[in-house]
């Protein structure tokens, strides 16, 4: 089979995503092999999100041009919720607030769309599935509101920022990748209870790490222990 051009390139961004990502999830917080997975996930679904976006819109597919959008907001959020110092803000953040919204309105028009057409769908998308990413982005949109009107975040608050916004993501390449080309995959693994496993294993890292850092002293054991190690 061959795919073309940019088709190949979002292909092999999202492999390589899916792989840093699980690398970003599994390795110790604040290690080097840390740091150098999770560059390597927001590179590679920056390159997706951007890849989508061409391909979505060569081919007409809305929930992919939109979603493309979607991801480079996530991970560039989430990112820069680590660059930026605790309850501080920039213009970047009111950028990103501008489009998370459009993100929002843009998904629950489409997912109109889809309801009152004779199908019930848009691009083969049933409108839940619209309203679904609504309304994700539409709690991302809130939490920006919220960090603006505050000044800024704690550092647990930075934490738990930077981890949905780079998990979610990885789910979202991780379903897509298993779940949505699983005509790409052999016979023998071409079965939903395989498939369905790392996007089951995403979700569950993501809520072991959300808990642990909301509701434990983790990281503040690792702010102390990262702080040892640069005065030694």
């Amino acid at each position: 089979m061959i795919f073309p051009p940019m088709v190949l390139m979002h292909f092999i961004a999202g492999a390589i995503a899916i792989i840093a990502g699980f690398a970003a999830l599994t390795f110790p917080k604040g290690s080097s092999l840390h740091k150098i997975a999770g560059n390597t996930f927001l590179l590679s679904m920056l390159m997706l999100g951007i890849t989508a976006i061409y391909v979505a819109y060569s081919r007409t597919i809305m929930l992919s041009l939109i979603n493309g959008i979607f991801i480079c907001y996530l991970v560039s959020t989430s990112w820069m919720a680590i660059k930026r110092k605790a309850g501080s803000i920039g213009y970047f953040e009111k950028v990103a607030l501008i489009a998370v919204l459009s993100v929002a309105v843009m998904l629950i028009k489409f997912g109109l769309k889809a309801a009152h057409s004779d199908t019930g769908k848009l691009s083969g998308f049933g409108p839940e599935v619209f309203y679904f990413f609504a309304t994700i982005a539409t709690i991302a949109a809130i939490a920006d509101i919220r960090m603006l009107y505050r000044g800024g975040l704690t550092e647990t608050q930075r934490i738990v920022r930077h981890l949905w916004r780079m998990c979610f993501p990885m789910f979202m390449a991780t379903a897509a990748f298993f779940l949505g080309q699983a005509k790409l995959f052999p016979e023998p693994l071409r079965k939903m209870e395989l498939l369905a496993i790392p996007v089951v294993l995403v979700i569950l890292f993501s809520g072991y790490w959300l808990f642990r850092v909301q509701f434990t002293n983790f990281y503040r054991n690792l702010n102390k222990a990262l702080n040892l190690n640069k005065k030694t």
